[in-house]
């Protein structure tokens, strides 16, 4: 079988040598490339849709998963606020296996300014963003933990969403409605001529391809600045980094803000069997986000001040994203969370769009604005149909407990994944016990060719997110890749899975972590990297 699989794999490295002509070639695969490519798909046009890691691997895959009612910017940026209550509330009705709608609440201790509470519901409503006023005594029948120093709350419509399921099954439903997508297939460098990029030249080695599109959209990002250079263009990028930590448990039932103007620690997210405390702002770069010790306990100390139970729960780990900020809109939490999408014909490129700025709740939108500008632009007339169109799989179609549950987590192929896991010897058996992940599960995106490490299988089932990181599991993980060594893999996933639980070691906590540590050790493992903090 594994032979088989690499011969598949050889064959399509040689197949990807060649020139492809697609109509529009899309770089960056998270959340808005992966939209962009669905949607396009869904209008008839021939796409490819080009990342240079695994999907879900930048802002999309760093945040805290809070699907925005648009309330925390009501306030200071009501545009985007309004596009946030839009778009939310669409994604609660085309993406309910990404989401957990579990409400929010926000809530004001004796430190913070009792005017703001009343500019927020003014702001809110000026903006048709749905708030109803709880009781204090309210408040904490639906979230016990909360502080007795809470003075108001306030109910709004937010919740959390899984932003990896989100963006991959975007990149599923696109592959199903014939878009090429290609994930470790980095951009090298454009060929700009008479004003247009008539080459684009992907990859590497055996990999390489030369794609000459008609159109190309620029989704990096983060890097958006730094792509759009390579075709001779300026655009400038804000670069915001966001810590959060991650507990181990439920520490609230739905959102928790703080009823203040957005600062460090002031939003609490449940997601599944764990709460992400967010989060931070800072410069960032494009060379790697850390969090560090400082922000770590700077956020769990915010945090308390609403829900003191934080303080006695165990932290996971520690990680950080890059926000792709609009320039020119102010710096860190002054600058607009809006987007704008960028025609450079003007700038003397006629065929090249990008994507700036934005919110993962509103990835749908600017999918569709990019959409009909590319498509104004090919001369072609077609629709959008993604705010209509469910990612999610008909409830008809689930015919046991099993398959409903796969359809929980897997959406559109949830199907396949439970067909598979009902089929294959072991298919059942538990892999990841945190995470409640089977063997099945794994063996099925295992032989997707697009994954090709642990930290893939990670991003499309959660396996090694949970409460050992990977500890008990990352062997089980490596050992159904079909290519490379499991040990080395295994290793390489155990040391990514330290940078986030470093910043976070203390107490009890720690004298496991070390005890961990030496048990890898007598298999000649290390990964810790000789103890790095």
């Amino acid at each position: 079988m594994k032979t088989l699989y690499a011969m598949y794999r050889l064959t399509g490295s040689m197949e990807r040598a060649r020139t492809a002509s697609p109509e529009v070639l899309i770089i960056g695969g998270g959340a808005t490339g992966a939209g962009i490519a669905r949607d396009l798909a869904m209008r008839g046009a021939q796409v490819l849709l080009a990342e240079a890691g695994d999907f879900c691997t930048g802002a999309s895959g760093g945040n805290h998963g809070m699907l925005h009612s648009g309330a925390r910017y009501a306030v200071k940026d009501p545009q985007a606020a309004a596009e946030c209550a839009v778009e939310g509330a669409t994604l609660k009705r085309i993406a309910r296996s990404c989401i957990e709608d579990c409400g929010g609440m926000y809530v004001s201790l004796p430190s913070d300014d009792p005017e703001y509470g009343d500019l927020f519901l003014r702001s809110c409503r000026s903006a048709g963003i749905w708030t109803e006023e709880l009781s204090v005594t309210e408040a904490r029948k639906a979230e016990p933990s909360l502080s007795l120093n809470v003075q108001r709350a306030v109910k709004v419509a937010d919740a959390s969403i899984d932003p990896f399921f989100l963006v991959w099954s975007n990149v599923e439903a696109a592959r199903q409605a014939g878009a090429e997508v290609r994930n470790y297939l980095p951009l090298r460098c454009f060929e700009v001529k008479d004003g247009r990029i008539s080459g684009a030249m992907l990859g590497e080695g055996v990999n390489a391809i030369t794609v000459r599109p008609e159109m190309v959209i620029n989704a990096t990002g983060a890097w958006c600045g730094r792509t759009a250079a390579m075709a001779g263009l300026k655009l400038e990028m804000q670069l915001d980094k966001g810590s959060m930590i991650v507990l181990n448990g439920r520490a609230v039932n739905g959102l928790v803000n703080r009823l203040r103007p957005p600062s460090d620690g002031d939003i609490l997210v449940p997601h599944r069997s764990s709460t992400i405390l967010g989060t931070t702002s800072g410069e960032g770069n494009l060379d790697g986000a850390r969090a560090t010790r400082e922000e770590s306990e700077r956020l769990l100390r915010e945090a308390a001040a609403a829900v003191p139970e934080v303080l006695s729960t165990r932290v996971v780990r520690a990680y950080a994203g890059v926000r792709p900020l609009l320039s020119g809109t102010g710096h860190g939490r002054k600058a607009s969370r809006g987007f704008q999408v960028v025609d450079h014909e003007d700038e003397g490129v006629d065929n090249l769009v990008s994507v700036a700025g934005g919110k993962l709740t509103t990835y749908r939108l600017m999918a569709e604005k990019a959409s009909d500008m590319v498509m104004s632009k090919l001369g072609r007339k077609a629709s959008c149909r993604t705010m209509i169109e469910d990612i999610s799989p008909p409830a008809e179609s689930l015919s046991s407990f099993h398959r409903s549950l796969m359809a929980s987590k897997y959406g559109i192929v949830s199907n396949k994944v439970a067909d598979h896991c009902l089929s294959t010897p072991m298919g059942a058996d538990e892999a990841c016990s945190c995470e409640a992940v089977t063997r099945g599960e794994l063996e099925f995106f295992a032989s997707y060719p697009d994954v090709r490490s642990p930290a893939d299988l990670m991003r499309r089932t959660r396996a090694g997110m949970g409460f050992c990181q990977a500890g008990l599991c990352a062997f089980r993980i490596a050992a159904l890749l079909p290519e490379g060594d499991p040990i080395e893999a295994a290793e390489s996933f155990l040391d990514e899975r330290w940078k986030g639980i470093a910043p976070v070691l203390q107490g009890e906590q720690l004298r496991q972590e070390v005890f961990k540590a030496h048990i890898l050790k007598c298999y000649g493992l290390d990964h810790t990297g000789g103890g790095r903090r």
